[in-house]
């Protein structure tokens, strides 16, 4: 599994399908799949362009459409009264939600975590880009501001659930990264452990960023404004990526020593295939100690992840067991050289 890993995060690609070379943005950019849906709107006044009638049913609205369901075009969002585009979007937040989960309607948002490398966003995307129409359409007609507020609150819940899955993307990444390192360093590999430990550390800063974007009050005050969500959810999930970004901080922090290690150890055996023998124990034997602290480290780290961040519990135990062993074959390496 650690070697389909390294290989997949040394050749660049992302742990989560569908994803690859397809960024995921937040609020303000447009998201995989949502094609043409821009930034997200938080009510009031709505900068999508009407599209004529004709082009309603053309391929480039209806691509990012679940596959199966119809899309209402342009013309006939404009006939739907406000109630009704008002419903939709409802209906198509609702399903977001399910899509997230990938379970359904008994699905909850927390069912996915770091460790889930078969989320897969698009569909999540397709119902957020049809969420939108239907309110942008709605808030063209000149409204009360009861309404403006709900369309409001619509916007917010699309905001959230975008941010969402931004961190979800970029944690499911993260730890797809940290299983590389472990074949890295069962390798003693330098490079890679080095360059993939960077890049799960840039990772984990890119998704304290999003974590605290998505910790606005104004989401926790609007998703009740959708049957599949509430408050104890939206927080649920906002906890679960908190924690998790908080243990891979962790995690970065308790691999520079085992980095370390590999780098010592791949010179120790360099200088001992190269006929220097004392040079490669005293080498050896710093890698032994780098390897034992950063163990230490991540069995620390393991000991304290908390319920709603297990998504790091296998890999980090895996990090740990792989530095055990290092540590030991490291001892081994300047004992035989020492006797």
């Amino acid at each position: 599994m650690h070697r389909r890993a390294f290989l997949v995060a040394v050749a660049g690609l992302s742990g989560c399908t569908g994803l690859v070379g397809n960024p995921l943005g937040g609020a303000s950019e447009p998201t995989g799949g949502s094609e043409g849906s821009g930034g997200s709107t938080s009510g009031g006044g709505s900068s999508e362009t009407p599209v004529p009638e004709s082009e309603g049913s053309s391929d480039a609205e209806s691509a990012g459409t679940p596959a199966g369901e119809p899309t209402p075009t342009a013309g006939e969002l404009r006939r739907m009264s406000v109630p009704d585009l008002l419903a939709l979007s409802r209906e198509q937040l609702s399903r977001a939600v399910e899509a997230y989960s990938g379970t359904g309607r008994d699905g909850s948002l927390t069912d996915v975590t770091a460790a889930t490398d078969t989320f897969d966003p698009d569909p999540v995307v397709d119902h957020l880009y049809r969420a939108r129409r239907a309110y942008e359409a709605a808030d063209r007609q000149g409204l009360s501001a009861e309404i403006e507020d709900e369309i409001s609150q619509l916007g917010r819940v699309e905001e959230f659930l975008r941010l969402s899955i931004d961190a979800q993307v970029l944690l499911i990444e993260a730890h797809n990264d940290l299983e590389g390192v472990v074949t890295a360093i069962e390798f003693v590999d330098p490079e890679s452990a080095r360059s993939l430990t960077d890049r799960a550390g840039t990772r984990q800063e890119r998704t304290e960023g999003t974590v605290s974007d998505l910790s606005n009050v104004r989401y926790e005050r609007s998703v009740t404004v959708v049957d599949a969500l509430s408050s104890e959810a939206y927080l649920a999930k906002r906890d679960q990526l908190r924690a998790e970004a908080d243990v891979l901080a962790d995690v970065d922090e308790g691999l520079s020593s085992v980095v370390e290690g590999v780098r010592l150890f791949a010179r120790a055996r360099g200088r001992r295939q190269s006929g220097s023998p004392y040079v490669a124990a005293e080498l050896g034997r710093d890698a032994e100690t780098a390897f034992s602290r950063g163990a230490k480290a991540l069995r620390d780290v393991g000991s304290r992840i908390p319920a709603r961040a297990q998504g790091f519990g296998g890999v980090v135990a895996a990090l740990r067991t792989a530095a055990d062993d290092k540590r030991d074959e490291a001892r081994a390496f300047y004992r035989d050289i020492e006797r």
